[in-house]
This record gives structure tokens, sequence and C-alpha cells, in this order.
């Protein structure tokens, strides 16, 4: 599976990002995707999300399905402001 590294615009802070996020973990695996990694800028204006996605589209198909763009949007995601920054290759958490 690919991984990119996203970015996206909140304005209702990383908790309530993360309580959305975690409401789609039996939905991502079943679309062959995974959240390995996120965080917030120190403002919690913006969020960066590294992911397994099945392919470099995931986040068109996926992210701005109708009934996924709305409860992204009620937790304060600018779902129009997902921006792909990078497709990423190797990684090392430490």
């Amino acid at each position: 599976m690919p991984n990119i590294l996203v970015t996206v615009k909140i304005s209702k802070g990383f908790k309530t990002w993360t309580e959305m996020a975690k409401s789609f973990e039996d939905e991502m695996p079943m679309e062959g995707a995974k959240i390995i990694w996120a965080a917030a800028n120190p403002d919690e204006t913006s969020i960066f999300v590294m992911m397994d996605v099945p392919d470099p589209e995931f986040m068109k198909t996926f992210g701005e399905r109708p009934d996924v763009a709305k409860r992204r949007e009620e937790a304060g995601a600018d779902v129009s402001s997902t921006t792909v920054i990078s497709p990423i290759g190797d990684y090392w958490l430490g």
C-alpha cells in the first residue's frame, strides 16, 4: 500500500478531530486504509496525517464521499482544504 502525508485545516481542535478519526477505525480497513500517525500544529488549526492507503486517489474516493465528508465537517475539518503533501517512502517511528 502507498503511504501519503496529508494536511487538513481544522476549527474544533485536535481532540475533536481525533474522536472523529477514531469513528472510522472499522470502516477504513474495509476500504484498505489505515491512519499510521496524526498530529496538530501548536494552535490546533491544522492536522497532519500519515496514512496507508490503497491508492493515491483514496482522499477523493473515501474522504470526499458525502457521508464521510459530512462527519469530517461536523468535527471541524475543512474538507476542501485536504491536501496531499507528499507520498511517503520509508519511515521510522522512534
